[in-house]
Protein backbone atom coordinates (compact mmCIF):
# COMPACT_ATOMS: atom_id res chain seq x y z
CA UNK A 1 0.00 0.00 0.00
CA UNK A 2 2.79 2.64 0.63
CA UNK A 3 4.69 1.68 -2.28
CA UNK A 4 1.81 2.11 -4.25
CA UNK A 5 1.45 5.71 -2.49
CA UNK A 6 4.97 6.37 -3.04
CA UNK A 7 4.35 5.74 -7.14
CA UNK A 8 1.13 8.24 -7.37
CA UNK A 9 2.73 10.95 -5.05
CA UNK A 10 5.52 10.42 -7.59
CA UNK A 11 3.45 11.42 -10.99
CA UNK A 12 1.00 13.44 -8.95
CA UNK A 13 4.07 15.68 -8.30
CA UNK A 14 5.43 15.50 -11.95
CA UNK A 15 2.50 16.55 -13.26
CA UNK A 16 2.17 19.83 -10.82
CA UNK A 17 6.07 20.63 -11.73
CA UNK A 18 4.66 19.98 -15.68
CA UNK A 19 1.51 21.72 -14.84
CA UNK A 20 4.04 24.95 -13.54
CA UNK A 21 6.53 24.80 -16.39
CA UNK A 22 3.61 25.41 -18.53
CA UNK A 23 2.18 28.26 -16.69
CA UNK A 24 5.87 29.94 -16.83
CA UNK A 25 6.49 29.41 -20.20
CA UNK A 26 2.62 30.72 -21.29
CA UNK A 27 3.36 34.22 -19.19
CA UNK A 28 7.34 33.96 -20.60
CA UNK A 29 5.50 34.36 -24.43
CA UNK A 30 2.89 36.70 -23.30
CA UNK A 31 5.65 39.43 -21.74
CA UNK A 32 8.42 38.49 -24.11
CA UNK A 33 5.50 39.03 -26.87
CA UNK A 34 4.69 42.19 -25.54
CA UNK A 35 7.63 44.41 -26.20
CA UNK A 36 7.66 43.21 -29.94
CA UNK A 37 6.12 45.64 -32.66
CA UNK A 38 2.73 44.35 -33.93
CA UNK A 39 4.17 44.00 -37.73
CA UNK A 40 6.75 41.88 -36.59
CA UNK A 41 4.62 39.73 -34.47
CA UNK A 42 2.39 38.99 -37.22
CA UNK A 43 4.73 38.04 -39.87
CA UNK A 44 7.20 36.09 -37.37
CA UNK A 45 5.03 34.68 -35.08
CA UNK A 46 7.35 31.92 -33.86
CA UNK A 47 10.91 33.46 -34.91
CA UNK A 48 13.29 35.62 -33.13
CA UNK A 49 12.11 39.29 -32.64
CA UNK A 50 13.96 42.24 -35.41
CA UNK A 51 13.64 44.16 -31.89
CA UNK A 52 11.63 45.46 -28.67
CA UNK A 53 9.44 48.15 -28.30
CA UNK A 54 8.32 49.92 -25.16
CA UNK A 55 5.24 51.87 -27.56
CA UNK A 56 2.75 49.15 -26.61
CA UNK A 57 2.89 50.50 -22.89
CA UNK A 58 2.81 53.87 -24.17
CA UNK A 59 -0.20 53.62 -26.16
CA UNK A 60 -2.18 52.00 -23.63
CA UNK A 61 -1.92 54.78 -21.60
CA UNK A 62 -1.49 57.21 -24.15
CA UNK A 63 -4.57 56.60 -26.05
CA UNK A 64 -6.29 54.07 -23.89
CA UNK A 65 -5.88 55.74 -20.41
CA UNK A 66 -5.56 52.28 -19.03
CA UNK A 67 -4.64 54.03 -15.39
CA UNK A 68 -8.29 54.46 -15.10
CA UNK A 69 -9.25 51.02 -16.36
CA UNK A 70 -6.67 49.87 -13.61
CA UNK A 71 -8.11 52.32 -10.74
CA UNK A 72 -11.49 50.92 -11.81
CA UNK A 73 -10.75 47.64 -11.18
CA UNK A 74 -8.67 48.23 -7.22
CA UNK A 75 -11.74 50.41 -6.50
CA UNK A 76 -13.85 47.40 -6.85
CA UNK A 77 -11.74 44.87 -5.71
CA UNK A 78 -11.02 46.92 -2.53
CA UNK A 79 -14.07 47.49 -1.31
CA UNK A 80 -15.82 44.05 -2.64
CA UNK A 81 -13.09 42.30 -0.26
CA UNK A 82 -13.63 44.58 2.90
CA UNK A 83 -17.53 43.47 2.34
CA UNK A 84 -16.69 40.01 1.20
CA UNK A 85 -14.57 39.65 4.67
CA UNK A 86 -17.08 41.18 7.01
CA UNK A 87 -20.07 39.16 5.49
CA UNK A 88 -18.69 36.13 5.58
CA UNK A 89 -16.42 36.26 9.42
CA UNK A 90 -19.57 37.38 11.21
CA UNK A 91 -21.67 34.23 9.23
CA UNK A 92 -18.83 31.79 9.55
CA UNK A 93 -18.36 32.70 13.19
CA UNK A 94 -22.16 31.62 14.01
CA UNK A 95 -22.18 28.64 12.42
CA UNK A 96 -18.54 27.42 13.50
CA UNK A 97 -19.18 28.71 17.40
CA UNK A 98 -22.88 27.54 18.20
CA UNK A 99 -25.32 24.30 17.46
CA UNK A 100 -28.30 25.64 16.59
CA UNK A 101 -31.35 23.57 14.38
CA UNK A 102 -30.65 24.14 10.68
CA UNK A 103 -27.20 24.39 11.01
CA UNK A 104 -25.75 21.59 9.47
CA UNK A 105 -28.31 22.88 6.60
CA UNK A 106 -26.67 26.64 5.95
CA UNK A 107 -22.89 24.93 5.98
CA UNK A 108 -24.90 22.41 2.59
CA UNK A 109 -26.27 25.69 1.39
CA UNK A 110 -22.93 27.27 1.23
CA UNK A 111 -21.47 23.96 0.24
CA UNK A 112 -23.91 24.09 -2.54
CA UNK A 113 -23.49 27.83 -3.58
CA UNK A 114 -20.43 27.04 -4.56
CA UNK A 115 -21.20 24.43 -7.51
CA UNK A 116 -23.95 27.54 -9.45
CA UNK A 117 -22.42 30.43 -11.17
CA UNK A 118 -24.07 33.20 -10.73
CA UNK A 119 -24.70 33.55 -14.38
CA UNK A 120 -27.72 31.34 -13.43
CA UNK A 121 -29.21 33.94 -11.11
CA UNK A 122 -28.54 37.04 -13.38
CA UNK A 123 -31.76 38.07 -14.32
CA UNK A 124 -33.21 38.77 -11.57
CA UNK A 125 -29.96 39.91 -9.90
CA UNK A 126 -30.17 42.14 -13.15
CA UNK A 127 -34.10 43.37 -12.09
CA UNK A 128 -33.31 44.04 -8.58
CA UNK A 129 -30.54 46.04 -9.24
CA UNK A 130 -32.25 48.06 -12.16
CA UNK A 131 -35.43 48.61 -9.74
CA UNK A 132 -33.06 50.16 -7.20
CA UNK A 133 -30.89 52.31 -9.40
CA UNK A 134 -27.87 51.36 -8.99
CA UNK A 135 -27.22 50.44 -12.28
CA UNK A 136 -23.55 51.59 -14.19
CA UNK A 137 -22.35 52.05 -10.65
CA UNK A 138 -19.27 50.44 -8.62
CA UNK A 139 -21.83 49.69 -6.35
CA UNK A 140 -23.94 47.27 -7.99
CA UNK A 141 -20.99 45.45 -8.74
CA UNK A 142 -19.03 45.47 -5.30
CA UNK A 143 -22.84 44.38 -3.72
CA UNK A 144 -22.78 41.42 -6.05
CA UNK A 145 -18.97 40.28 -5.90
CA UNK A 146 -18.57 40.96 -1.93
CA UNK A 147 -21.46 38.63 -1.39
CA UNK A 148 -19.93 35.33 -2.82
CA UNK A 149 -19.18 34.05 0.38
CA UNK A 150 -19.54 30.27 -0.11
CA UNK A 151 -15.81 29.61 0.43
CA UNK A 152 -15.00 32.13 2.66
CA UNK A 153 -17.44 30.60 5.04
CA UNK A 154 -16.51 27.03 4.87
CA UNK A 155 -12.85 27.95 5.64
CA UNK A 156 -13.81 30.47 8.02
CA UNK A 157 -16.33 27.95 9.89
CA UNK A 158 -14.09 24.96 9.79
CA UNK A 159 -11.73 27.42 11.61
CA UNK A 160 -13.96 28.56 14.01
CA UNK A 161 -15.12 25.50 14.82
CA UNK A 162 -11.93 24.22 16.26
CA UNK A 163 -10.98 26.79 18.73
CA UNK A 164 -11.27 25.82 21.92
CA UNK A 165 -14.70 26.55 24.26
CA UNK A 166 -11.89 27.79 27.04
CA UNK A 167 -10.91 30.87 25.08
CA UNK A 168 -14.40 32.00 24.78
CA UNK A 169 -15.37 30.09 28.41
CA UNK A 170 -12.42 33.05 29.71
CA UNK A 171 -13.38 36.08 27.65
CA UNK A 172 -16.93 35.85 28.85
CA UNK A 173 -15.62 35.78 32.53
CA UNK A 174 -13.89 38.81 32.10
CA UNK A 175 -16.89 40.53 31.60
CA UNK A 176 -16.19 40.90 27.94
CA UNK A 177 -19.66 40.94 25.33
CA UNK A 178 -20.40 38.67 22.29
CA UNK A 179 -19.12 41.24 19.61
CA UNK A 180 -15.91 42.07 22.07
CA UNK A 181 -15.15 38.27 22.24
CA UNK A 182 -15.44 38.21 18.39
CA UNK A 183 -13.33 41.23 17.52
CA UNK A 184 -10.71 41.07 20.01
CA UNK A 185 -10.48 36.75 20.30
CA UNK A 186 -11.69 35.27 17.49
CA UNK A 187 -11.16 37.57 14.36
CA UNK A 188 -7.73 38.21 15.01
CA UNK A 189 -6.45 34.46 15.51
CA UNK A 190 -8.46 33.93 12.26
CA UNK A 191 -6.11 36.35 10.62
CA UNK A 192 -4.20 33.44 8.47
CA UNK A 193 -7.53 32.23 7.40
CA UNK A 194 -8.97 35.90 5.97
CA UNK A 195 -5.38 36.45 4.68
CA UNK A 196 -5.86 33.28 2.48
CA UNK A 197 -9.23 34.73 1.82
CA UNK A 198 -8.38 37.82 0.58
CA UNK A 199 -5.90 36.51 -1.69
CA UNK A 200 -8.08 34.20 -2.99
CA UNK A 201 -10.94 36.60 -3.55
CA UNK A 202 -8.99 38.90 -5.20
CA UNK A 203 -7.81 36.92 -7.83
CA UNK A 204 -11.39 36.20 -8.37
CA UNK A 205 -12.38 39.50 -8.68
CA UNK A 206 -9.52 41.01 -10.34
CA UNK A 207 -10.10 38.82 -12.85
CA UNK A 208 -13.76 38.69 -13.33
CA UNK A 209 -15.11 39.79 -16.43
CA UNK A 210 -19.45 38.84 -16.63
CA UNK A 211 -20.41 41.16 -13.50
CA UNK A 212 -18.92 44.34 -14.89
CA UNK A 213 -20.08 43.84 -18.77
CA UNK A 214 -23.45 43.42 -17.66
CA UNK A 215 -23.78 46.06 -15.05
CA UNK A 216 -20.79 48.86 -16.18
CA UNK A 217 -21.95 50.81 -19.21
CA UNK A 218 -20.06 53.50 -19.29
CA UNK A 219 -16.23 52.98 -20.33
CA UNK A 220 -14.65 55.33 -17.71
CA UNK A 221 -15.74 52.84 -15.28
CA UNK A 222 -15.08 49.91 -17.03
CA UNK A 223 -12.52 47.16 -15.62
CA UNK A 224 -9.10 45.93 -17.28
CA UNK A 225 -10.46 42.74 -18.22
CA UNK A 226 -12.87 44.68 -20.17
CA UNK A 227 -10.48 46.42 -22.10
CA UNK A 228 -8.41 43.55 -22.14
CA UNK A 229 -11.87 41.95 -23.88
CA UNK A 230 -12.11 45.01 -26.27
CA UNK A 231 -8.98 44.27 -27.76
CA UNK A 232 -9.79 41.24 -28.38
CA UNK A 233 -12.78 41.85 -30.19
CA UNK A 234 -10.32 42.92 -33.04
CA UNK A 235 -7.41 41.24 -32.26
CA UNK A 236 -5.88 41.04 -35.62
CA UNK A 237 -5.49 45.35 -34.98
CA UNK A 238 -5.01 44.91 -31.57
CA UNK A 239 -2.61 42.64 -30.87
CA UNK A 240 -0.02 44.98 -29.52
CA UNK A 241 -2.31 46.12 -27.32
CA UNK A 242 -3.74 43.36 -26.00
CA UNK A 243 -0.83 41.71 -25.10
CA UNK A 244 0.50 44.83 -23.29
CA UNK A 245 -2.88 44.82 -21.37
CA UNK A 246 -2.86 41.50 -20.50
CA UNK A 247 0.49 41.80 -18.74
CA UNK A 248 -0.48 44.39 -17.02
CA UNK A 249 -3.56 42.94 -15.79
CA UNK A 250 -1.33 39.83 -14.69
CA UNK A 251 0.97 41.76 -12.86
CA UNK A 252 -0.45 42.68 -9.22
CA UNK A 253 -2.34 38.99 -9.09
CA UNK A 254 1.35 37.08 -9.59
CA UNK A 255 2.93 39.52 -7.36
CA UNK A 256 0.47 38.46 -4.91
CA UNK A 257 0.99 34.85 -5.21
CA UNK A 258 4.42 34.89 -5.32
CA UNK A 259 4.96 36.82 -2.07
CA UNK A 260 2.30 35.09 0.35
CA UNK A 261 1.96 31.80 -1.28
CA UNK A 262 3.30 30.06 1.77
CA UNK A 263 1.01 32.29 4.11
CA UNK A 264 -2.54 30.96 1.37
CA UNK A 265 -1.41 27.77 2.13
CA UNK A 266 -1.31 28.35 5.74
CA UNK A 267 -4.45 29.77 5.99
CA UNK A 268 -5.70 26.87 3.60
CA UNK A 269 -4.65 24.64 6.32
CA UNK A 270 -5.85 26.13 9.28
CA UNK A 271 -9.56 26.42 7.58
CA UNK A 272 -9.45 23.10 6.03
CA UNK A 273 -7.75 20.76 8.32
CA UNK A 274 -9.83 19.34 11.78
CA UNK A 275 -7.07 19.23 14.54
Amino acid sequence: MGKHKGIVEKIINKIMWLAAAFIIFILGYLLYNSFREKSDFMTNTLGLPKGFTVQNYIKLFVNDHFEKYFLNSVIILAFSVVLLVFLASFVAYGLGRYTFRGNRFLRVFFLIGMMFPVQLGIVPIFLLIKNVGLMDSYTSVVLILGTAISMPVLMLTEFFSKLPDELYEAATLDGAGELTIFLRIMFPMAKPVVFSVCIISSVNIWNQFFIPLIFLQTDTKKTVPLLVVKYTNNLFNNMDSALAASVLATIPILILFVIFSRKVLSGFMNGAVKG
